[in-house]
């Protein structure tokens, strides 16, 4: 990597934790693009570069977040279950939000703030959904059917349950514990058939 190069991944990454800072600090709504780029020392037309918007400097985050779960799963589905590797990858996001618990709540509410933002993350995630279920879809086999069902319900139902334990997790200030919370949503939706259809 050049020295040009490098030098912009430090401002694109400067810019991008001291615009959640002062988000988590005065609010979504109330910081200002100009405040952000001069926190950092640049241009307000210089941070317009790295992002048009002041939604996409939190979207740039939810990608990133999206991106390591992507990974996590590609690498974990060829040696174990799709369920399995799901679960596990989730707990590994989770683990972040954990290690990060300030950052990660100011990013939590800033979505909050923005019906823009809360909008495309749900695009991105229904569409992460549509990736994981190509990936985790098993050999065609004589249940055809039954396996895209499974590569379709699975990271969706995933997806629900990080969506909703986060949720309860930012509400809570961070109190509650983030695993334990998944584990318990894990259990709340073991389904099994009440009945058999004849």
């Amino acid at each position: 990597m050049g020295l040009r190069q490098s030098k912009k991944d430090k401002t694109r990454l400067q810019l991008l934790e001291v615009a959640l800072e002062l988000f988590g600090r005065q609010g979504f709504e109330a910081t200002t693009i100009n405040e952000i780029a001069a926190a950092v020392e640049v241009s307000s037309r210089t941070l317009l570069r790295y992002f048009p918007t002041k939604e996409d400097i939190v979207v740039s985050w939810v990608e990133e977040s999206m991106s390591t779960f992507l990974a996590s799963v590609q690498h974990r589905v060829a040696r174990e279950p799709a369920q399995i590797a799901l679960i596990a990858s989730a707990r590994e996001l989770l683990g972040l939000y954990e290690l990060r618990k300030d950052f990660y709540l100011a990013l939590e509410r800033a979505i909050a703030a923005s019906p823009q933002v809360s909008a495309r993350k749900h695009e991105m995630t229904a569409n992460l959904a549509e990736q994981i279920a190509l990936i985790i879809k098993p050999a065609p086999s004589a249940n055809a059917y039954e396996d895209n069902l499974q590569g379709i319900i699975l990271p969706n139902v995933i997806f629900s349950i990080i969506r909703v334990v986060i949720s309860q997790w930012a509400h809570s200030n961070g109190e509650t514990d983030l695993q334990a919370l998944f584990s318990k949503a894990l259990e709340l939706v073991s389904f099994s058939p009440v009945h058999q259809h004849s």
